[in-house]
């Protein structure tokens, strides 16, 4: 079984695993109970968030890669990868 999850509640569970494991580094928590969550963060496969921008338009938050806002379809400058973006901002 397979189960899809919109944004937003990706999203959320990206903050609440975040949250619950800034406890778990606070707590000396049994090793068994660390071993499953990781597991279960590893079964949840949320990856990295995605890079998000706002278009100038409308203001609409969308991804970085769009080159057409989502809610007023405003054409989008092609903006350079996020990791290009701070590589150029360190040099």
């Amino acid at each position: 079984m397979s189960i899809s999850y919109g944004d937003k509640v990706i999203a959320n569970l990206r903050s609440l695993v975040t949250v619950i494991e800034r406890e778990l580094a606070s707590t000396t928590a049994p090793e068994e109970l660390r071993a499953a969550w990781t597991q279960m963060v590893d079964a949840l496969a949320l990856g990295a968030a995605p890079d998000l921008r706002e278009c100038p338009s409308c203001g609409e938050v969308g991804m970085r890669a769009a080159t057409r806002c989502m809610r007023c379809w405003s054409r989008l400058a092609v903006l350079p990868t996020a990791t290009a973006a701070a590589h150029a901002a360190g040099s």
